[in-house]
Protein backbone atom coordinates (compact mmCIF):
# COMPACT_ATOMS: atom_id res chain seq x y z
CA UNK A 1 0.00 0.00 0.00
CA UNK A 2 1.49 3.33 -1.07
CA UNK A 3 1.24 6.58 0.87
CA UNK A 4 -0.94 7.89 -1.93
CA UNK A 5 -3.44 5.12 -1.34
CA UNK A 6 -3.37 5.84 2.39
CA UNK A 7 -4.28 9.50 1.79
CA UNK A 8 -7.36 8.39 -0.12
CA UNK A 9 -8.96 6.95 3.03
CA UNK A 10 -10.81 10.18 3.92
CA UNK A 11 -12.23 10.37 0.37
CA UNK A 12 -13.40 6.77 0.54
CA UNK A 13 -15.03 7.47 3.91
CA UNK A 14 -16.84 10.44 2.33
CA UNK A 15 -17.97 8.28 -0.61
CA UNK A 16 -19.39 5.62 1.70
CA UNK A 17 -21.27 8.22 3.76
CA UNK A 18 -22.71 9.69 0.56
CA UNK A 19 -23.89 6.36 -0.78
CA UNK A 20 -25.34 5.32 2.55
CA UNK A 21 -27.24 8.61 2.94
CA UNK A 22 -28.71 8.16 -0.53
CA UNK A 23 -29.80 4.54 -0.28
CA UNK A 24 -30.82 4.50 3.37
CA UNK A 25 -32.73 7.81 3.42
CA UNK A 26 -35.80 7.38 5.63
CA UNK A 27 -34.48 4.11 7.14
CA UNK A 28 -33.92 5.14 10.75
CA UNK A 29 -32.20 1.88 11.74
CA UNK A 30 -29.62 1.69 8.96
CA UNK A 31 -28.90 5.28 8.00
CA UNK A 32 -25.89 5.57 10.33
CA UNK A 33 -22.46 4.08 9.57
CA UNK A 34 -20.46 3.22 12.68
CA UNK A 35 -16.70 3.63 12.97
CA UNK A 36 -16.33 -0.17 13.00
CA UNK A 37 -18.39 -0.41 9.79
CA UNK A 38 -16.20 2.15 8.07
CA UNK A 39 -13.04 0.31 9.20
CA UNK A 40 -14.40 -2.95 7.74
CA UNK A 41 -15.42 -1.27 4.45
CA UNK A 42 -11.98 0.32 4.03
CA UNK A 43 -10.36 -3.06 4.62
CA UNK A 44 -12.66 -5.31 2.54
CA UNK A 45 -13.53 -2.95 -0.30
CA UNK A 46 -10.42 -0.81 -0.68
CA UNK A 47 -7.79 -2.97 1.06
CA UNK A 48 -6.81 -0.09 3.33
CA UNK A 49 -6.14 -0.43 7.04
CA UNK A 50 -7.52 2.12 9.53
CA UNK A 51 -8.23 2.30 13.26
CA UNK A 52 -11.04 4.01 15.19
CA UNK A 53 -8.91 7.07 15.99
CA UNK A 54 -8.18 7.58 12.28
CA UNK A 55 -11.87 7.34 11.40
CA UNK A 56 -12.70 9.91 14.12
CA UNK A 57 -10.08 12.25 12.64
CA UNK A 58 -11.49 11.79 9.10
CA UNK A 59 -15.00 12.66 10.29
CA UNK A 60 -13.84 15.75 12.17
CA UNK A 61 -11.85 16.94 9.13
CA UNK A 62 -14.92 16.54 6.88
CA UNK A 63 -17.09 18.47 9.34
CA UNK A 64 -14.52 21.29 9.54
CA UNK A 65 -14.46 21.43 5.76
CA UNK A 66 -18.22 22.03 5.74
CA UNK A 67 -19.98 18.68 5.34
CA UNK A 68 -23.17 18.35 7.41
CA UNK A 69 -22.48 15.07 9.21
CA UNK A 70 -24.74 13.97 12.04
CA UNK A 71 -22.97 12.10 14.84
CA UNK A 72 -24.64 9.72 17.29
CA UNK A 73 -23.87 6.61 19.32
CA UNK A 74 -24.87 4.57 16.26
CA UNK A 75 -22.31 6.25 14.02
CA UNK A 76 -22.33 8.91 11.31
CA UNK A 77 -24.85 10.14 8.74
CA UNK A 78 -24.24 12.65 5.92
CA UNK A 79 -27.27 14.95 5.67
CA UNK A 80 -26.44 16.03 2.10
CA UNK A 81 -28.31 13.40 0.09
CA UNK A 82 -26.49 13.32 -3.23
CA UNK A 83 -28.03 11.67 -6.29
CA UNK A 84 -24.75 11.21 -8.11
CA UNK A 85 -21.21 12.46 -8.05
CA UNK A 86 -21.96 15.08 -10.74
CA UNK A 87 -25.02 16.38 -8.84
CA UNK A 88 -23.56 17.81 -5.68
CA UNK A 89 -26.04 20.69 -5.82
CA UNK A 90 -29.10 18.44 -6.14
CA UNK A 91 -32.13 19.14 -3.97
CA UNK A 92 -32.72 17.07 -0.87
CA UNK A 93 -36.18 15.53 -0.56
CA UNK A 94 -36.85 17.61 2.56
CA UNK A 95 -36.03 20.79 0.61
CA UNK A 96 -38.38 19.81 -2.22
CA UNK A 97 -41.18 19.17 0.28
CA UNK A 98 -40.79 22.68 1.68
CA UNK A 99 -40.95 24.10 -1.86
CA UNK A 100 -44.15 22.13 -2.50
CA UNK A 101 -45.70 23.45 0.71
CA UNK A 102 -44.88 27.03 -0.32
CA UNK A 103 -46.30 26.50 -3.81
CA UNK A 104 -49.51 24.99 -2.46
CA UNK A 105 -50.04 27.93 -0.11
CA UNK A 106 -49.22 30.68 -2.64
CA UNK A 107 -52.24 32.63 -3.82
CA UNK A 108 -50.64 34.09 -6.92
CA UNK A 109 -49.99 30.68 -8.55
CA UNK A 110 -53.01 28.99 -10.12
CA UNK A 111 -54.03 25.48 -9.02
CA UNK A 112 -53.24 24.13 -12.50
CA UNK A 113 -49.77 25.69 -12.56
CA UNK A 114 -49.09 24.45 -9.01
CA UNK A 115 -49.87 20.87 -10.04
CA UNK A 116 -47.64 21.17 -13.13
CA UNK A 117 -44.66 22.47 -11.13
CA UNK A 118 -45.02 19.75 -8.49
CA UNK A 119 -44.97 17.11 -11.24
CA UNK A 120 -41.66 18.56 -12.47
CA UNK A 121 -40.21 18.68 -8.95
CA UNK A 122 -40.92 14.95 -8.56
CA UNK A 123 -38.26 14.24 -11.20
CA UNK A 124 -35.57 15.98 -9.14
CA UNK A 125 -35.46 13.16 -6.60
CA UNK A 126 -35.12 9.40 -6.90
CA UNK A 127 -36.70 8.78 -3.53
CA UNK A 128 -40.11 9.66 -2.20
CA UNK A 129 -41.21 11.60 -5.28
CA UNK A 130 -44.83 10.56 -4.82
CA UNK A 131 -44.80 11.96 -1.28
CA UNK A 132 -44.49 15.46 -2.74
CA UNK A 133 -48.17 15.31 -3.72
CA UNK A 134 -49.35 13.82 -0.45
CA UNK A 135 -48.19 16.34 2.12
CA UNK A 136 -49.57 16.06 5.65
CA UNK A 137 -48.73 19.60 6.69
CA UNK A 138 -51.70 21.74 7.78
CA UNK A 139 -52.13 24.81 5.63
CA UNK A 140 -54.80 27.46 5.52
CA UNK A 141 -56.70 26.77 2.30
CA UNK A 142 -55.07 28.93 -0.31
CA UNK A 143 -57.26 31.25 -2.38
CA UNK A 144 -55.66 30.52 -5.74
CA UNK A 145 -55.34 32.88 -8.66
CA UNK A 146 -56.90 31.84 -11.98
CA UNK A 147 -54.05 33.42 -13.95
CA UNK A 148 -51.74 30.61 -15.17
CA UNK A 149 -49.32 32.99 -16.92
CA UNK A 150 -48.27 34.87 -13.78
CA UNK A 151 -44.80 33.26 -13.67
CA UNK A 152 -44.07 34.59 -17.16
CA UNK A 153 -45.30 38.03 -16.09
CA UNK A 154 -42.86 37.99 -13.18
CA UNK A 155 -40.02 36.96 -15.48
CA UNK A 156 -40.82 39.78 -17.94
CA UNK A 157 -40.95 42.35 -15.12
CA UNK A 158 -37.56 41.18 -13.81
CA UNK A 159 -36.07 41.48 -17.30
CA UNK A 160 -37.43 45.00 -17.72
CA UNK A 161 -35.99 46.11 -14.37
CA UNK A 162 -32.55 44.65 -15.19
CA UNK A 163 -32.45 46.13 -18.71
CA UNK A 164 -33.96 49.50 -17.67
CA UNK A 165 -37.01 49.12 -19.93
CA UNK A 166 -40.71 49.82 -19.63
CA UNK A 167 -43.39 47.14 -19.66
CA UNK A 168 -46.69 46.94 -21.55
CA UNK A 169 -49.67 45.01 -20.21
CA UNK A 170 -53.43 44.80 -19.76
CA UNK A 171 -54.86 45.03 -16.27
CA UNK A 172 -57.96 43.28 -15.00
CA UNK A 173 -60.03 44.23 -12.01
CA UNK A 174 -62.36 41.78 -10.34
CA UNK A 175 -65.99 42.84 -10.05
CA UNK A 176 -67.66 40.85 -7.27
CA UNK A 177 -71.38 40.62 -6.60
CA UNK A 178 -73.21 38.59 -4.00
CA UNK A 179 -75.90 36.04 -4.74
CA UNK A 180 -78.14 35.55 -1.71
CA UNK A 181 -80.05 32.48 -2.99
CA UNK A 182 -76.80 30.52 -3.43
CA UNK A 183 -75.00 32.24 -0.56
CA UNK A 184 -71.96 32.82 -2.77
CA UNK A 185 -69.87 35.71 -4.04
CA UNK A 186 -69.80 35.77 -7.84
CA UNK A 187 -66.67 37.21 -9.47
CA UNK A 188 -66.12 38.51 -12.99
CA UNK A 189 -62.80 39.73 -14.36
CA UNK A 190 -63.16 43.02 -16.25
CA UNK A 191 -60.75 45.51 -17.82
CA UNK A 192 -62.98 48.61 -17.73
CA UNK A 193 -66.66 49.30 -17.12
CA UNK A 194 -67.37 48.58 -20.79
CA UNK A 195 -64.69 45.84 -20.70
CA UNK A 196 -62.38 47.45 -23.24
CA UNK A 197 -58.78 46.23 -23.06
CA UNK A 198 -56.61 49.20 -22.16
CA UNK A 199 -52.84 48.93 -22.70
CA UNK A 200 -50.77 50.20 -19.76
CA UNK A 201 -47.19 51.39 -20.26
CA UNK A 202 -45.26 51.65 -16.98
CA UNK A 203 -41.71 51.88 -15.68
CA UNK A 204 -41.18 48.99 -13.20
CA UNK A 205 -38.76 49.43 -10.29
CA UNK A 206 -39.46 46.68 -7.75
CA UNK A 207 -41.34 43.43 -7.23
CA UNK A 208 -42.81 43.12 -3.75
CA UNK A 209 -44.06 39.93 -2.10
CA UNK A 210 -46.70 40.98 0.42
CA UNK A 211 -49.79 39.38 1.95
CA UNK A 212 -49.31 36.27 -0.25
CA UNK A 213 -49.33 38.20 -3.53
CA UNK A 214 -46.72 39.66 -5.90
CA UNK A 215 -46.97 43.38 -6.58
CA UNK A 216 -44.90 45.52 -8.93
CA UNK A 217 -44.11 49.13 -8.03
CA UNK A 218 -43.94 51.31 -11.13
CA UNK A 219 -43.43 54.93 -12.01
CA UNK A 220 -46.45 56.33 -13.85
CA UNK A 221 -45.37 59.03 -16.30
CA UNK A 222 -48.89 60.45 -16.64
CA UNK A 223 -49.28 61.21 -12.92
CA UNK A 224 -45.54 61.58 -12.12
CA UNK A 225 -46.06 59.31 -9.11
CA UNK A 226 -45.57 55.67 -8.11
CA UNK A 227 -48.32 53.19 -8.90
CA UNK A 228 -48.75 49.63 -7.64
CA UNK A 229 -50.18 46.73 -9.64
CA UNK A 230 -50.98 43.20 -8.45
CA UNK A 231 -49.11 40.87 -10.81
CA UNK A 232 -51.73 38.11 -10.98
CA UNK A 233 -54.17 40.70 -12.37
CA UNK A 234 -51.78 41.68 -15.16
CA UNK A 235 -52.17 40.06 -18.57
CA UNK A 236 -49.93 39.86 -21.66
CA UNK A 237 -46.97 41.45 -19.87
CA UNK A 238 -44.14 42.26 -22.27
CA UNK A 239 -40.88 44.20 -22.14
CA UNK A 240 -41.00 47.35 -24.29
CA UNK A 241 -37.59 47.24 -25.99
CA UNK A 242 -38.10 50.73 -27.47
CA UNK A 243 -38.82 52.59 -24.20
CA UNK A 244 -36.33 53.25 -21.40
CA UNK A 245 -37.70 53.59 -17.88
CA UNK A 246 -38.65 56.97 -16.46
CA UNK A 247 -38.80 58.07 -12.85
CA UNK A 248 -35.27 57.16 -11.82
CA UNK A 249 -34.79 60.41 -9.91
CA UNK A 250 -38.05 59.91 -8.06
CA UNK A 251 -36.99 56.52 -6.72
CA UNK A 252 -33.59 57.90 -5.77
CA UNK A 253 -35.36 60.23 -3.35
CA UNK A 254 -37.69 57.69 -1.70
CA UNK A 255 -37.16 54.26 -0.16
CA UNK A 256 -39.01 51.53 -2.04
CA UNK A 257 -39.20 49.42 1.12
CA UNK A 258 -40.74 52.31 3.06
CA UNK A 259 -43.21 52.92 0.26
CA UNK A 260 -44.18 49.23 0.27
CA UNK A 261 -44.71 49.23 4.03
CA UNK A 262 -47.06 52.18 3.81
CA UNK A 263 -48.94 50.69 0.87
CA UNK A 264 -49.76 47.38 2.53
CA UNK A 265 -50.52 46.09 6.01
CA UNK A 266 -49.71 42.90 7.89
CA UNK A 267 -51.90 40.84 10.15
CA UNK A 268 -51.43 38.72 13.29
CA UNK A 269 -53.26 37.40 16.32
CA UNK A 270 -55.70 34.67 17.35
CA UNK A 271 -57.90 33.35 14.54
CA UNK A 272 -61.62 33.89 15.24
CA UNK A 273 -64.87 33.86 13.27
CA UNK A 274 -66.67 37.18 12.91
CA UNK A 275 -69.82 38.42 11.20
CA UNK A 276 -69.43 41.58 9.13
CA UNK A 277 -72.08 43.88 7.70
CA UNK A 278 -70.72 44.99 4.32
CA UNK A 279 -71.88 47.66 1.90
CA UNK A 280 -72.50 45.93 -1.43
CA UNK A 281 -69.96 48.01 -3.37
CA UNK A 282 -67.24 46.60 -1.08
CA UNK A 283 -67.94 42.97 -2.06
CA UNK A 284 -64.71 42.95 -4.08
CA UNK A 285 -62.70 43.97 -1.00
CA UNK A 286 -64.14 41.02 0.92
CA UNK A 287 -63.44 38.66 -1.97
CA UNK A 288 -59.79 39.76 -2.23
CA UNK A 289 -59.22 39.40 1.50
CA UNK A 290 -61.14 36.20 2.29
CA UNK A 291 -61.92 34.51 -1.02
CA UNK A 292 -65.32 33.71 -2.47
CA UNK A 293 -66.01 30.50 -0.54
CA UNK A 294 -67.56 32.28 2.44
CA UNK A 295 -71.07 32.36 3.92
CA UNK A 296 -73.21 35.32 2.75
CA UNK A 297 -76.45 36.41 4.45
CA UNK A 298 -79.28 38.86 3.95
CA UNK A 299 -79.29 42.19 5.82
CA UNK A 300 -82.36 44.33 6.56
CA UNK A 301 -80.70 47.22 4.74
CA UNK A 302 -80.80 46.41 1.00
CA UNK A 303 -77.56 48.35 0.43
CA UNK A 304 -75.65 45.88 2.65
CA UNK A 305 -75.09 42.15 3.03
CA UNK A 306 -73.67 40.09 5.89
CA UNK A 307 -70.86 37.54 5.75
CA UNK A 308 -69.11 35.18 8.13
CA UNK A 309 -65.31 35.10 7.85
CA UNK A 310 -62.27 33.97 9.82
CA UNK A 311 -59.87 36.75 10.83
CA UNK A 312 -56.80 37.16 12.98
CA UNK A 313 -58.00 39.26 15.90
CA UNK A 314 -55.55 42.10 16.41
CA UNK A 315 -55.22 45.87 16.25
CA UNK A 316 -53.94 45.42 12.69
CA UNK A 317 -57.31 43.85 11.80
CA UNK A 318 -59.12 46.72 13.56
CA UNK A 319 -57.03 49.18 11.59
CA UNK A 320 -57.97 47.46 8.31
CA UNK A 321 -61.63 47.47 9.36
CA UNK A 322 -61.72 51.12 10.36
CA UNK A 323 -60.30 52.09 6.98
CA UNK A 324 -63.70 51.38 5.43
CA UNK A 325 -65.58 53.62 7.87
CA UNK A 326 -69.30 52.88 7.84
CA UNK A 327 -68.87 50.61 4.82
CA UNK A 328 -68.00 47.55 6.94
CA UNK A 329 -69.40 47.01 10.45
CA UNK A 330 -68.26 44.34 12.89
CA UNK A 331 -71.42 42.74 14.34
CA UNK A 332 -70.41 39.57 16.17
CA UNK A 333 -68.98 38.25 18.48
CA UNK A 334 -70.21 40.88 20.90
CA UNK A 335 -67.04 40.86 23.02
CA UNK A 336 -64.89 41.45 19.93
CA UNK A 337 -67.25 44.24 18.84
CA UNK A 338 -66.83 45.86 22.29
CA UNK A 339 -63.05 45.54 22.02
CA UNK A 340 -63.16 47.17 18.57
CA UNK A 341 -65.30 50.02 19.91
CA UNK A 342 -62.80 50.52 22.76
CA UNK A 343 -60.01 50.60 20.15
CA UNK A 344 -61.84 53.35 18.22
CA UNK A 345 -62.48 55.30 21.45
CA UNK A 346 -58.78 55.11 22.34
CA UNK A 347 -57.92 56.75 19.02
CA UNK A 348 -60.59 59.42 19.50
CA UNK A 349 -59.41 60.07 23.06
CA UNK A 350 -55.86 60.60 21.82
CA UNK A 351 -57.06 63.22 19.34
CA UNK A 352 -59.26 64.91 21.96
CA UNK A 353 -56.29 65.19 24.32
CA UNK A 354 -54.27 66.84 21.60
CA UNK A 355 -57.13 69.30 20.95
CA UNK A 356 -57.24 70.19 24.67
CA UNK A 357 -53.49 70.89 24.70
CA UNK A 358 -53.67 73.24 21.71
Amino acid sequence: MSKGDNRLKILYVLDELRMNSKHKLGNEENRFLSANSLICILDEKYHLKADRKSVYNYIESLIKYGFDIEKSRRGYFLREHYHGYEEENAFELAELKMIVDALSASRFISAKRTKTIIEKLKHLTDEGGESLQNRHVYQEKAIKSNNSSVIYSIDAIHSAIVTNRKIRFKYQRTVVNYDLPSGKLIAENRYTDNNEEKIYVQSPYALIWKNEYYYVICYDSETNAPKTFRVDRMKDVAVDETESREGGRYFEEISISEYANTAFSMYGGETINVVLKVRKDLAGVISDRFGREISVYHDDNSDFFRCSVNVQNSHQFYSWLSGFGEGIELLFPKDVRKDYIAYLHSILDAYQKDEAVT
